[in-house]
């Protein structure tokens, strides 16, 4: 009894060490999204369905501390500049006044449709985004991948990019 109180203690001493922990679960669009890496030293948050991994994910949520820019509207422009510099073609739309950005891009073998809200935090400015891939081995060619992923940003980007910046209120880094 002893053993399991001080390993209590131990344990509880640790988490008042590092801080609050991140949330475990997030409800988002009628999903539960588990947080993957709690121990994040970037302060770099994944949340993912309950059977999906890091390395094989079809709606991701992320949570992300940005700490070399100060605004929502410098972070949102700068962020859909690297997107639109690393992948010309990618289709990035962006709302810098909301500081919300959207995007849609091709990878080798799946296609990504993003939509991100920064805002400022507690303590340092913080990106709140859905994600969703389409990987080419779950359709039958690339080019079905591909309208497929278009036809769900077309459909769905006004929702995801409301519901990032509403959701994004309720989620901080501690």
């Amino acid at each position: 009894m002893k053993k399991i109180l001080l390993i209590l203690l131990l344990n509880f001493m640790v988490l008042a060490q590092t801080g609050e922990a991140m949330e475990n679960k997030i409800k988002f669009d009628g999903e539960t999204y588990h947080l993957s890496n709690p121990d994040s030293i970037t302060k770099d948050y994944d949340y993912l369905l309950k059977d999906e991994n890091i390395g094989n994910w079809h709606t991701k949520l992320n949570l992300k501390e940005v700490t070399d820019m100060q605004s929502a509207t410098e972070a949102a422009a700068e962020f859909a500049h690297e997107i639109q510099s690393e992948n010309p073609s990618a289709s990035v739309l962006v709302y810098p006044d909301a500081g919300v950005v959207g995007y849609l891009k091709p990878a080798n073998d799946y296609y990504e449709y993003s939509a991100i809200v920064f805002k400022k935090g507690k303590n340092e400015l913080e990106k709140f985004g859905f994600a969703k891939r389409f990987y080419v081995s779950e359709n039958a060619t690339r080019e079905d991948t591909r309208k497929n992923a278009v036809e769900f940003a077309e459909q769905n980007n006004k929702k995801y990019m409301e519901l990032v910046n509403k959701e994004a209120e309720k989620f901080e880094i501690e």
